[in-house]
């Protein structure tokens, strides 16, 4: 499902980058209540739902495909 995060104060450079080039930014999320993976990086008790890893790995190569079939030339 995609969620729509609460603001948050963090930095990130990823701005500098789309002021150049049209981009988009994604978060995978890695939260999983169920299995107490409920803190945020930066936190000594963070851990990855490693059984999400994939969702977010085909989600990428999906979207990478699907903008080089549009754009062949690259």
């Amino acid at each position: 499902p995609v969620a729509e995060p609460r603001p948050s104060m963090g930095a990130e450079d990823f701005a500098f980058y789309a002021r150049k080039v049209p981009s988009l930014f994604i978060a995978l999320g890695i939260r999983n209540e169920k299995k107490g993976i409920v803190y945020p990086h930066h936190n000594p008790r963070f851990d990855v739902d490693e059984d999400a890893l994939w969702i977010g790995t085909a989600v990428y190569a999906i979207m990478a495909y699907a903008y080089l079939e549009e754009r062949p030339s690259l």
